[in-house]
């Protein structure tokens, strides 16, 4: 009988720790702040809305996203991590009306060094909106997708466009209407880059 139950105690101590083995505790998606600086002075809901189509964007991708807010209306946001801007987790990206030096056709710009690295980039509004207006697509979804797209250039580094997806470097039709339907992503490979990026 003990050596009975000596086996029957060694096969639960067996089965207890091959469940232990496999059952694996859930790992939090990797992250990324973006402090925002509202100089185009938009409305509160077109900014909100846009910053919950660029999440949406990046959850598809396995990143979370945290939005502060560092300028609205004209005026600076007095928020401590607005200062602590340093790539590739805390990013800051500025809306601004237009280019200076750029066609309409451009959408935003990416800072980067040399070395295909960097923290800070813009958005140029006008030119989105005239994206909403000649395709008919809703402007905070246009503008969310802009703002991941700039995003991704700082997490990707350069050379970060591509031939499909939302890093392609200039859309039209079937972007846009693929952007309406909310499956204008990155591609799966980029999206494990970011990924592999972030958790560094």
């Amino acid at each position: 009988m003990l050596g009975l139950a000596r086996c029957s105690f060694l096969l639960g101590i067996l089965v207890l720790g091959r469940f232990a083995e496999t059952k694996k505790l859930p790992t939090a998606d990797p992250s990324v702040s973006v402090a925002v600086y509202d100089d185009a002075r938009l409305s509160s809901d077109m900014l909100r809305h846009a910053e919950e189509e660029a999440t949406r964007v990046f959850d598809k991708a396995g990143v979370s996203t945290v939005w502060i807010l560092c300028k609205s209306n004209g005026e600076p946001i007095p928020d401590p991590r607005c200062q602590d801007v340093a790539a590739p987790t805390h990013l800051a990206l500025r809306i601004v009306q237009r280019a200076w030096k750029t066609s309409d056709s451009i959408f935003g710009v990416a800072f980067l060094s040399e070395k295909g690295t960097g923290a800070y980039g813009d958005v140029f509004y006008d030119s989105v909106e005239k994206l909403h207006r000649d395709w008919n697509v809703s402007l905070p979804r246009v503008l969310g997708h802009v703002m991941a797209h700039e995003l991704g250039h700082l997490l990707l580094g350069s050379n970060a466009h591509s031939r499909q997806g939302i890093m392609r470097p200039d859309w039209h039709g079937d972007e846009l209407r693929r952007a309406s339907m909310g499956a204008l992503l990155f591609t799966a490979e980029q999206a494990r880059a970011i990924r592999e990026k972030l958790s560094r």
